[in-house]
């Protein structure tokens, strides 16, 4: 009695053909993996502005006038990754709100001061090497330019309001609800 084995045989072209198509899913797969928005658990539905960071909002320039839209637009770019939802000590930017009522940790106070910039624990975040406590912000950089600090600066000294922008570029639509506004 004769028995045949189980195991089929294939041919070397059929191999070449089976490799090949495990090659194309496998592309397949990294393909759509890099497509997944939600990897770093924060999706702020930006694109790049090109300021080096990665973020951005949508390719749109932000504006210059120192207004809670454009500012905004700065925190969102530059800050959104780690003071959002999830604080990171104490500090969310990623509403108007939060902006206003975040108490940093560190300082024990309210992290932007309406009417007054220069004592902003915020600001002394962004603009000192040498904080009075942890280090300067963004962390990892790419530093804020001297003009989007001045900017923060002058909004915050003008009263650091819910506004909106009158710039023709950057900015965006969002209403003066108080709890975003971009």
């Amino acid at each position: 009695m004769h028995i045949k084995k189980a195991i089929p045989y294939f041919k070397k072209s059929d191999l070449n053909v089976l490799a090949f198509a495990f090659l194309i899913m496998l592309a397949f797969v990294f393909v759509l993996s890099g497509c997944d928005e939600s990897s770093t658990g924060v999706n702020n539905n930006n694109g790049t502005n090109g300021n080096g960071n990665g973020n951005g909002n949508g390719g749109n320039e932000i504006g210059t006038s120192p207004t809670f839209d454009n500012v905004g637009q700065i925190f969102l770019s530059y800050c959104a990754d780690c003071h959002t939802s999830i604080q990171e000590s104490g500090v969310r930017l990623n509403t108007y709100t939060n902006v206003i009522e975040s108490v940093g940790d560190q300082y024990g106070r309210l992290v932007v001061q309406p009417g007054d910039a220069a004592n902003s624990p915020l600001v002394e975040k962004i603009e000192s090497s040498n904080p009075s406590f942890g280090v300067r912000m963004p962390e990892d950089g790419p530093y804020l330019s001297s003009q989007r600090i001045d900017q923060i600066k002058e909004w915050i000294n003008d009263g650091a309001e819910n506004n909106q922008s009158n710039d023709e570029s950057g900015g965006n639509s969002g209403g003066n609800d108080g709890g975003g506004g971009y």
